[in-house]
C-alpha cells in the first residue's frame, strides 16, 4: 500500500442535517454562501448552496435580448422555463448539472423543443400579449441555437 503524505489529497466534510437512522445530527456546519455572477443576469448577492441552484434556474428569466427583461415572469412563462431549461443545458448554452460544463446533446434538445413546440400550438390564443412575445421569443431562440449546432 502505498505512503499517504500529509498535506496531500482533500478534505471530506460530511453536511448532511441527519444519521442514516433519521435521527438529526448536532453542530452540522452551515454551507458556505455560493456567489452568482453578475453575468447570469442576477444580481449580485450571495447564496446559500440551496438557493444558489433555483438561482441559477432562474438566470434564463432575466435575460437580455430578444426575451427582453422579464421581471414579473407569470407562472406559465415560469412553466415554460422549467421545460425549456433541458433544452438551454442540451444546447450548451447552461452547464450540465451533472458534470458542471455546458454539453451538447442534439436529440434531447431536440426533443424539448418540439415539446414546446406543440404547447406553443395548443396554446395559440389564449395567453397574454407578454406571454405571447415570451414564447414566441424563446421558441425562435432555441430553434436559431439548435439549427446553428446541427450545422
Amino acid at each position: 500500500m502505498p505512503e499517504e503524505k500529509e498535506g496531500v489529497g482533500f478534505k471530506v466534510t460530511d453536511r448532511r442535517h441527519f444519521y442514516p437512522d433519521g435521527t438529526p445530527r448536532e453542530n452540522v456546519p452551515e454551507p458556505e454562501p455560493v456567489k452568482v455572477p453578475a453575468e447570469a443576469g442576477l444580481p449580485n448577492t450571495t447564496h446559500s448552496s440551496g438557493e444558489a441552484e433555483s438561482a441559477s434556474r432562474s438566470a434564463f428569466d432575466h435575460t437580455a435580448g430578444p426575451l427582453g427583461e422579464m421581471a414579473d415572469m407569470t407562472p406559465f412563462m415560469e412553466a415554460l422555463m422549467e421545460i425549456a431549461t433541458p433544452a438551454f443545458i442540451h444546447l450548451g448554452m447552461a452547464e450540465h448539472p451533472a458534470t458542471g460544463r455546458p454539453q451538447i446533446n442534439l436529440s434531447a434538445a431536440q426533443h424539448s423543443i418540439d415539446l414546446l413546440g406543440v404547447l406553443r400550438e395548443k396554446t395559440r390564443g389564449n395567453l397574454t400579449r407578454e406571454e405571447d412575445s415570451f414564447f414566441e421569443g424563446l421558441l425562435a431562440d432555441l430553434r436559431m441555437q439548435f439549427v446553428s449546432l446541427r450545422r
